[in-house]
């Protein structure tokens, strides 16, 4: 059974985010090994580029928070799944220190600087934005998306939903596209 972590970026508990995360974790039951990771509700420090990384020969970090212990999930799991809300033409600052701490997963003595358990694995990127250009917030997020190779995630995904304003005004058929994709 495949193992898929999904990544909610959002702080509204009752937004697209949050309905998109139901629905698919409800779909995925039977069919992979899911574990929810609610950076909402969690505590996921800056970096503190101190390199205390880099001293090691597997995937770690020093700090004490809930980043550090989902380290051998995201090392381990099959694909990823992340969801959010575009946030000033970026991703939400939490998730943006969440990508910040995969340098955990560099190793500049490699020749794909990473050390990386898996490197064979898929991410998903599903961000809901209220107005705005969704082909320049497509592009951010696929920018930010590939950052994750250093974290084993070679293959990617990326869409934005446009006039995502209303809560759960989501695609109908975006759950089953991203199940399929993440279970293929």
């Amino acid at each position: 059974m495949k193992k898929i972590l999904i990544v909610n970026g959002s702080k509204r508990m009752k937004g697209n985010s949050y309905a998109l995360e139901n629905r698919i974790a409800e779909q995925l039951k039977g069919k992979a090994d899911v574990t929810l990771f609610e950076i909402g509700k969690k505590d996921v420090r800056a970096c503190l580029a101190c390199d205390a990384c880099k001293r090691q020969h597997t995937p770690n970090c020093i700090q004490n928070d809930d980043f550090t212990s989902l380290i051998p999930e995201i090392d381990s799991c099959d694909a990823m799944l992340i969801l959010a809300p575009v946030h000033w033409d970026q991703f939400p600052a939490q998730l943006k220190a969440f990508l910040d701490r995969t340098y955990s997963f560099m190793d500049f003595t490699q020749p794909d600087f990473s050390m990386a358990g898996r490197k064979d694995k898929k991410l998903a990127g599903y961000f809901f934005a209220g107005f705005g250009p969704v082909n320049v917030y497509t592009q951010m997020v696929e920018t930010n998306l590939k950052s994750f190779a250093t974290a084993g995630f070679r293959d990617y995904k990326a869409h934005v939903a446009g006039d995502a304003n209303v809560p759960e005004s989501i695609m109908e058929k975006a759950a089953d596209e991203i199940v399929e994709w993440l279970l293929n």
